[in-house]
C-alpha cells in the first residue's frame, strides 16, 4: 500500500508518516509550498497545486498514477472536505484514510464528553455523595492522564477522584512519581476543589527501585529504565500540566521526610517556591514494594495524616509480591475503629481516617 500525506507540511503529517513506516507501508508526500520541512521524512515527495487552484485534481490524479497510490491521508480539514465531495467522481479508486479532521476531533470531544460524564457516576459512588467535578473537567482529565506513561488503573484515577474533593484541607503526598500519571490526578483534582499543595516524593534512582522481595524478572526489569531520563520526563510531564500548587523532592523518601517534618517550604528551579503546612490530607504510597520498605514509607508518613484524610497503598493487589498488601492490612488492623472506611480500587487499597 502506498499512502499520499498532503498538506505534509503539517505536524500532523508527520506525526502519521512515522507511524506508517512502522506499519511497513510507503508514503508520498506533497506540499502546495515549496519549502516543506517534512520533504525528508516521506519516501518520496513532490509539489501540488494549493487546492484553491486550477488544476488541482488533474495535478493530484497524476501524482496518484505515478506513484500507485492508493489511500490519501490528509490532516487539512478543508482538504478532506473537498476530496471527500470530489474523489468519488473524479478519483473513484483512490480512498480517504479516516473519517477527517472534523468529525475526528468531534468524536474525541463527544468521547471524553461522555467519559467524563461516567465519571462523575464512579466519582460520586467513590465519595459517597454528589462529584463536585464537572463531567468536562473529569473527561479532560482522564484524556490528558493517557497520555503521560504509568500503570495507574482507570479505576484508581476515578476513585481519587472520588475522595480528594471531601478530604481535609492539607497537603497531598505522593511518594514514588515516576513520570507523573498519578501526580497529574491528585494535584489536578487538589487544585480544583482546593484541597491543598501537592508534593512528589522521588529518587529516580535505579539502585533505589529494584524491588528485592519481588521475582527476578521484575527486578530486573527496573534496570530497562535511564532513571534520568524518567526524571526528565516527570518534569515534561509536569511542567506542561501541573497546577500550582505544586512542586517535587528528588531524595529518598527518609530524606524527603525528614524535611518535610522540618520545613515549611519546598523549591525547585522548574516550580519555584511552594508553602506546605505539614499535615497530610491525602497520602499515596508507591514507591518501593518491598515489605520494609512500604513499612518504611508508612512510618515516616503517615503519622502526618490528618484525621478525615486518606493513605493510599498502590498495589494491594500484586501478582509480584505482597509487600503493600501485609502493611496495609497491618495498618488498618492497628487502626482499629479509626480507620472509618476502607475500599480496593484499581488494585491500590484506599483507607480513610475517622
Amino acid at each position: 500500500m502506498t499512502i499520499l500525506v498532503f498538506p505534509s507540511a503539517l505536524g500532523a503529517a508527520a506525526a502519521f508518516a512515522a507511524e506508517a513506516r512502522q506499519w511497513g507501508r510507503r508514503t508520498v508526500g506533497a506540499s502546495s509550498i515549496a519549502a516543506d520541512p517534512n520533504a525528508g521524512l516521506f519516501d518520496a515527495w513532490e509539489p501540488l497545486p494549493f487546492i484553491g487552484e486550477a488544476g488541482f485534481l488533474e495535478a493530484l490524479a497524476a501524482l496518484v498514477e505515478r506513484h500507485g497510490v492508493t489511500t490519501l491521508f490528509t490532516p487539512h480539514a478543508p482538504t478532506f472536505h473537498l476530496l471527500e465531495q470530489s474523489l468519488p467522481d473524479r478519483l473513484p479508486g483512490l480512498t480517504l484514510w479516516g473519517s477527517g479532521p472534523f468529525k475526528r476531533q468531534m468524536g474525541r470531544v463527544r468521547a471524553a464528553l461522555a467519559d467524563g460524564q461516567a465519571a462523575v457516576a464512579a466519582a460520586s459512588a467513590y465519595g459517597q455523595g454528589p462529584s463536585r467535578l464537572p463531567a468536562a473537567f473529569l473527561g479532560g482529565l482522564l484524556t490528558q492522564a493517557e497520555t503521560i506513561h504509568g500503570e495507574c488503573a482507570r479505576e484508581k484515577m476515578l476513585a481519587i477522584c472520588g475522595i480528594v474533593p471531601g478530604a481535609p484541607k492539607g497537603d497531598l503526598v505522593e511518594i514514588g512519581a515516576l513520570f507523573g500519571k498519578s501526580s497529574y490526578v491528585l494535584n489536578r483534582v487538589a487544585a480544583w476543589c482546593g484541597v491543598g499543595a501537592t508534593l512528589c516524593v522521588d529518587p529516580w534512582d535505579l539502585g533505589l527501585s529494584v524491588q528485592t522481595d519481588a521475582p527476578t524478572h521484575i527486578q530486573q526489569a527496573s534496570g530497562g529504565w535511564d532513571w534520568d531520563v524518567v526524571y526528565q520526563g516527570f518534569l515534561v510531564a509536569m511542567s506542561g500540566c501541573a497546577t500550582r500548587p505544586f512542586n517535587y523532592l528528588r531524595m529518598t523518601s527518609a530524606e524527603a521526610a525528614a524535611f518535610y517534618a522540618k520545613e515549611r517550604e519546598v523549591r525547585s528551579p522548574e516550580f519555584g517556591t511552594m508553602k506546605t503546612t505539614g499535615s497530610i490530607a491525602v497520602l499515596h504510597l508507591d514507591g518501593n514494594h518491598d515489605e520494609a520498605a512500604v513499612a518504611q514509607d508508612f512510618a515516616l508518613w503517615g503519622p502526618h495524616v490528618l484525621p478525615g484524610g486518606w493513605i493510599i497503598f498502590d498495589d494491594y493487589h500484586w501478582p509480584h509480591g505482597e509487600g503493600p498488601r501485609r502493611v496495609a492490612d497491618r495498618a488498618i488492623a492497628d487502626y482499629g475503629p479509626r480507620a472509618a472506611r476502607h475500599f480496593v480500587a484499581g488494585g491500590a487499597m484506599f483507607v480513610h481516617l475517622a
